[in-house]
């Protein structure tokens, strides 16, 4: 009995603490996907997280184990044994997935990494184990100082181990992606629908959304959900739900990096493209506003030659980009010219949504209202009806389906309560025209004070500070407080609205939405308005 006492023991202290490195091992998973499965975004994750990355009782309770077995000292490693043993049951009992704003995913992708992780962990960790249960020799008791050094080994690599498992499999990847969108291709061209491509810096979302409402009200619409606009998010799509009836697809393009749009053309093949706004978007990624403009001209660029490039007029880089397109191109809004097809005159922006006149370039006029907030979404509205106007609707039709819009998910989305008092939920992104527009449409709210919630904008590079500094000086100019998410990240805001002449006392500064949550709690009451401006994800958390 006595002899199988360290398999025993060895077993037992592994298997207490293979729920703890499970769970490490999904988060780990989870920021990568978070990271757009991008080794090297991950890494500077990493690098900037990692005191709080590793789980440190894991860690010390391994490193203790495997050294009090070097010993040989039975009382020193069985009482040493104990304590870890203990301490793994309790955090096998009490550790759970931490909840997260977007949860991780398994995707097939997802569940092939992560068989792929648990495979380098068991390498790694045997192997370590393996040599220091030789090395140990007669020395203490092997098998339980390099089962404990194993456990040790594969916690502090977990999350590089993650890593190399996501290159690894990288040539496998590669060939399901050629897959996929090989038979999304040939989805399309089987039922072979009309096909629009949506682009730009912002605004992408909201235009594709109103474009598919229009079009819904004469024929069967297929958009793509949510922000699926990746080559794999765009397959999907493409080949669980475009069916036979549907006559028109509408797909959002986005991009990280010049070439993208253009390759999620090419496997769309609009004969229709928006180009929403230019501006400052993803900058530590494109690395330049030069970049972003030539990234966001591909959807243009890649329309054929009897195709239709509709611009927003109101933006002055479409404005100087339409020019360029070699297919037929038309403004939606914007100053008076030739090439304005629709634009809005008259336009009023209230607390209940916005009505203006709409107008065509064939002399049409008609009053229309819609429920959708913020004065930018009369780009949105007019992007869409061109596209629709394009797609063989009238301009009757336009006027009919405007009013019956309704509001898109986290953006400028009036949510109901019973407590009298008016959240307006704009969460699912910020940028410095969203957010300007977003606090225009927040000083409509007269009724009583009004409160702005926001962790900033992300990904701005070196204008970030500055957009930053000119929302906190926006808000000065609304709102009666502010909280901040985030010290670091939202230290510019501050600065901005404390130049602006806001009193220090009405700024609150917050590590999390939970505790901006609690804050409002005694702070709000019947008849004021709060706007959620952006929530970033929790690869973001400080």
């Amino acid at each position: 009995m006595i002899a199988y006492l360290p398999i025993v023991a060895t077993v037992l202290f592994v298997f207490a603490w293979g729920r703890p490195l499970i769970l490490l091992g999904l988060r780990s998973l989870h920021i990568l996907q978070l990271e757009e499965y991008q080794t090297a975004r991950f890494w500077r994750w990493l690098l900037r997280h990692a005191p709080v990355a590793l789980d440190w009782p894991l860690l010390l309770g391994a490193v203790l184990t495997s050294l009090a077995a070097f010993t040989g000292v039975i009382f020193v490693w069985a009482l040493v044994w104990a304590v870890g043993t203990g301490l793994g049951v309790r955090q096998t009992l009490r550790a759970r997935m931490a909840e997260a704003k977007k949860p991780l995913v398994l995707t097939a992708r997802a569940r092939r990494l992560f068989a792929g992780w648990i495979v380098c962990e068991a390498a790694v960790g045997g192997l370590v184990g393996s040599g220091l249960y030789h090395a140990a020799g007669r020395i203490g008791v092997p098998l339980l100082a390099g089962g404990a050094a194993g456990l040790f080994v594969a916690g502090l690599l977990c999350w590089p181990l993650v890593s190399l498992a996501n290159l690894l499999l990288y040539p496998v990847e590669a060939g399901f992606r050629a897959y996929y969108l090989g038979s999304a291709r040939a989805v399309l061209r089987k039922h072979h629908p009309i096909v629009v491509g949506v682009a730009g810096s912002y605004g992408k979302t909201s235009t594709k959304i109103i474009l598919a409402q229009i079009l819904a009200t004469r024929q069967p619409t297929l958009a793509t959900p949510r922000s699926f606009n990746t080559p794999m998010g765009l397959c999907r799509v493409i080949r669980e739900q475009l069916h036979p009836n549907h006559r028109f697809f509408i797909a959002e393009l986005g991009a990280y990096q010049r070439g993208e749009i253009r390759q999620l053309a090419r496997l769309v093949q609009p004969t229709i493209g928006i180009l929403t706004t230019v501006g400052p978007e993803h900058l530590e990624r494109f690395g330049s506003m030069e970049n972003v403009r030539k990234a966001e001209f591909e959807i243009v660029e890649s329309l054929p030659p009897d195709g239709l490039a509709i611009f927003n007029g109101d933006d002055a880089i479409c404005r100087e980009l339409a020019p360029g397109a070699k297919c037929r191109w038309v403004f939606a809004g914007g100053p008076p010219a030739d090439q304005r097809q629709l634009w809005a005159e008259d336009v009023t922006l209230t607390s209940h949504g916005l009505d203006f006149v709409l107008c065509s370039a064939d002399g049409q006029r008609a009053p229309v209202t819609t429920v959708l907030l913020g004065r930018h979404n009369v780009a949105n509205v007019l992007c869409a009806g061109c596209a629709a106007l394009a797609c063989g609707l009238s301009f009757d039709d336009l006027v009919a389906a405007i009013p019956r819009l309704t509001p898109v998910e986290h953006r400028l989305q009036l949510l109901p309560n019973d407590n009298g008092v008016v959240v307006i939920d704009d969460t699912y992104n910020s940028n410095p025209r969203g957010a300007a527009a977003a606090l225009e449409t927040l000083a409509t709210f007269q009724g009583g004070r009004r409160f702005l919630v926001t962790p900033g904008m992300v990904e701005l590079a070196d204008v970030q500070d500055a957009a930053h500094r000119e929302l906190g000086r926006q808000a000065a100019s609304v709102c009666e407080g502010v909280i901040l998410i985030g010290p670091r990240q939202t230290r510019a805001i501050a600065e901005g609205l404390v130049e602006a002449g806001f009193a220090k006392d009405r700024l609150i500064v917050t590590r999390s939405l939970a505790e901006a949550t609690d804050h409002l709690r005694t702070l709000l009451r019947p008849g004021d308005a709060v706007l959620f401006e952006n929530d970033l994800p929790d690869n973001y958390v400080e």
